[in-house]
């Protein structure tokens, strides 16, 4: 009805709806007013321009575009703008009728959805069951496998939990065989070992897991509600359900389909063209692979976009220019290869003082606390370690804390010294992330401002669902 009874609309959305939480990284976005809903200003503006029964042209100001969090930096914009009487940098809405009076996701639409980039996704592994057939030790698994194999029915029935997919009695009657355990990303950094077998595992995945192979990587991204931090993140080996942030599910894209009767790259071969007319020669698979994870591990990413990652997956900028292509390839290089342990973090990350082991261990992993740059291993006070950074200690991937969690799920473990240097390169491996990540930044501002939209890459919508392709 608006569209129709006006000649033009402009939108001022102010955000400030705190109902929800901290969304992506805007820890600091307040209201214009002392409510808890969010502001938008709507002008409607009826002059005769437009023709009896053309809709009203809609234009839309995001207050997060311009980097306005605060309520005061809002009121001012606000104020400062007031003697034009005009936004100062609209984008026009191109929708139907009856749809919202705001752009499309990611610059109305003009960005390449991460579905439409790899020919194949699918769900990681989820057995309902990770208590019971996930371990970080090959032996605890091992132990607890036979442990519920020879348990009575009653002990038996309460490990496994059943579902409607899975019984207790139909795992009970399955010999063990460690033939089955599998190493799996779990978590980000946090690789643990899978019970692997059809019985144990309610969604395991098969097809994913032929894709994958014996040697693949893929990107581990979310279909909504991506927080603050990187927006994808690379695994070298296959991936959990939860292997993105701990909770939700999320989607593996792999680099290569390893199935025998394909084998071959998993990246769209029509974007893969695309890319190449528009830097005038041939452009490697694994170089769109290692360019989209630079690009979606930016720290600004998820903030420039945070309103759009609460509903769809992440879409990609591709740069217009091709050295920034290659800038991204570069870097996004570094960041697979540190994020999927082909290579120890660089030495400049692990200096002496990093992590150092000021009192022997003598027990196992017990809860932990941080306070001043270290923590107690030990529940009996031993095991006490210092030189941890305070930023490597906080760092999370849309909320979930890798250290602390990383830790929490070896308690009951020996601190022994393999254990003490797991958790030193796994420091030194998110030290160096947050530096790549911050030059990640640098690519995405340089590509956001000469980007490769849809139309020059001549892609159209591919109308693929968040079921896998």
């Amino acid at each position: 009805m608006m569209r129709e009874r006006f000649d033009r609309i402009e939108i001022i959305d102010l955000r400030g709806d705190v109902r929800r939480g901290e969304r992506a990284g805007v820890d600091a976005d307040q209201g214009v007013f002392n409510i808890m809903v969010g502001t938008a200003i709507t002008i409607g503006i009826a002059d005769g321009s437009k023709a009896e029964g053309e809709p009203a042209d809609v234009y839309y100001q995001d207050t997060w575009t311009e980097g306005l969090f605060s309520r005061r930096a809002k009121l001012g914009w606000l104020v400062s703008r007031a003697d034009t009487g005009t936004p100062s940098n609209p984008v026009q809405v191109a929708r139907g009728l009856l749809d919202d009076m705001r752009p499309m996701p990611f610059l109305n639409g003009d960005l390449i959805n991460l579905t439409e980039c790899f020919r194949f996704y699918r769900s990681g592994l989820q057995t309902k069951r990770d208590d019971l057939v996930y371990d970080p030790s090959i032996a605890r698994l091992s132990d607890r496998i036979r442990a519920f194999l020879s348990a009575d029915d009653n002990r038996a029935r309460e490990m496994f939990h059943d579902t409607r997919d899975r019984k207790w009695v139909q795992a009970k009657g399955v010999p063990f065989d460690d033939r089955h355990i599998s190493q799996i990303s779990y978590r980000p950094l946090d690789r643990r070992y899978l019970y692997n077998h059809p019985d144990y595992g309610d969604f395991l995945r098969p097809t994913l897991q032929r894709v994958w192979g014996n040697n693949n990587v893929g990107l581990y991204a979310m279909p909504s509600g991506t927080g603050a931090g990187p927006a994808a993140w690379c695994h070298g080996v296959l991936p959990d359900y939860h292997a993105f942030r701990g909770s939700y599910g999320g989607y593996a894209f792999p680099l290569h389909d390893r199935r025998p009767n394909i084998d071959a790259p998993n990246i769209s071969l029509a974007l893969i063209e695309s890319l190449s007319a528009a830097y005038g020669e041939q452009v490697a698979a694994e170089d769109v692979f290692d360019a989209i994870l630079c690009l979606l591990s930016a720290s600004s990413y998820t903030l420039r976009f945070a309103e759009d990652l609460e509903d769809v997956f992440p879409h990609v900028p591709f740069p217009a220019r091709q050295t920034t292509f290659n800038d991204a390839v570069r870097i996004g290089s570094e960041i697979r290869a540190v994020e999927t342990f082909t290579r120890p973090p660089e030495a400049a990350y692990l200096p002496r003082d990093f992590l150092r082991v000021a009192t022997e261990p003598r027990g196992t992993v017990a809860p932990v606390e941080y306070t001043d740059g270290a923590i107690t291993l030990c529940d009996n006070g031993t095991g006490r370690i210092t030189g941890l950074p305070q930023l490597v200690w906080d760092f999370s991937v849309s909320g979930y804390r890798l250290v602390p969690r990383w830790l929490e799920a070896r308690i009951g473990l020996p601190v022994r010294l393999p254990l003490v240097q797991e958790l030193r390169d796994i420091c030194g491996r998110i030290a160096e992330l947050i530096d790549l990540f911050a030059e990640a930044d640098i690519v995405l501002e340089a590509t956001l401002r000469e980007t490769l939209t849809r139309e020059a890459l001549g892609l159209a919508p591919t109308g693929q669902d968040a079921n896998g392709g």
